[in-house]
């Protein structure tokens, strides 16, 4: 059994940890309710992108566009999005453990953002185009980058497809792996986003997909930017949610940990007596011992 002095000192280092992530906890919580608003807010915004996409497609020659014809590539791309830094529970772990199963016998390029998924990356020997920094502050400056980046490669066809993977916020205690398409860009899938769409206008009818709208300066030119804007859109709304399940998983890893530090200073509290309490006995039997021997 343990003694007190050394009780005394784990339950003092215990303490300490558990103020620590308690600390941890409440920054958590601070950057995680304004990561939440920022990708819930953005989410609109995506939905109605899908929504004109959808639109628009229908009234267009799909086949002048690159960014909608596949090619020749047998390699994907994969935008892998993870975290710099740990302590969010098994964020990091799940979404390498969907990616993994993924890319089984398929020839890739990776590019990432975020120190986990670039040391995945390296530790598997894949072939890593690019890395950025997992910035707390999200720019769409850098998803542009990205998108640029990927458009670039597929028209040159290095690449015939381009995936995106990151933790999608769900809520504060769920964050899902997600795998999703971005290039070639399909309109099969973009119908199906604009009807799955959670906005008011989306659930109406399926004919408001086929209603007559006037396009300036005209369809094509439209078109044109519309799908750059699209590609660079999902990216950086992607960020967000990465962001966003980032700080929501750190907070509830730090509040698990504090719990269980409190917990485990009570056990040791109560071990702590136990001993005490023991070694009292000891010494009292020990003086009424030696006491009844002088008699």
């Amino acid at each position: 059994m343990a003694n007190t002095r050394e009780l005394r000192r784990r339950i003092k280092s215990i303490k300490n940890t558990s103020q620590i992530t308690k600390a941890m906890q409440m920054v958590a919580a601070t950057k995680m309710r304004r990561a939440q608003e920022q990708a819930i807010s953005g989410r609109p915004y995506s939905e109605n992108l899908f929504v004109s996409l959808s639109r628009l497609l229908p009234k267009v020659d799909r086949s002048i566009h690159p960014l909608l014809l596949g090619n020749n590539s047998k390699t994907a791309a994969v935008v892998l999005l993870s975290t710099d830094k740990g302590l969010v529970g098994a964020l990091n772990t799940n979404l390498l453990r969907a990616l993994s199963s993924f890319i089984v016998n398929k020839s890739l390029a990776f590019y990432t953002v975020g120190r986990k998924g670039r040391n995945f990356v390296v530790r598997a020997g894949k072939d890593l185009k690019a890395d950025f920094e997992n910035l707390d502050v999200i720019t769409f400056r850098q998803a542009k980058q990205l998108a640029r980046m990927l458009m670039d490669a597929f028209k040159a066809e290095e690449i015939g497809q381009a995936f995106l993977v990151y933790p999608d916020f769900v809520s504060t205690l769920k964050q899902e792996p997600k795998i999703v398409k971005i290039l070639p860009i399909d309109l099969d899938s973009v119908l199906s986003e604009a009807k799955q769409s959670a906005h008011a206008e989306v659930k109406k009818d399926d004919a408001i997909l086929n209603t007559e709208f006037k396009f300036e300066p005209n369809a094509d030119t439209l078109l044109d930017f519309i799908l750059v804007h699209h590609i660079e859109e999902q990216i950086y709304q992607s960020l967000l949610e990465t962001k966003a399940s980032e700080h929501s998983a750190r907070m509830i890893a730090m509040q698990n940990a504090t719990d269980n530090a409190k917990e485990l200073v009570e056990d040791l509290k109560l071990t702590y007596n136990q001993t005490r309490q023991a070694s009292i006995t000891t010494e009292l039997l020990e003086i009424t011992t030696a006491q009844i021997a002088m008699e």
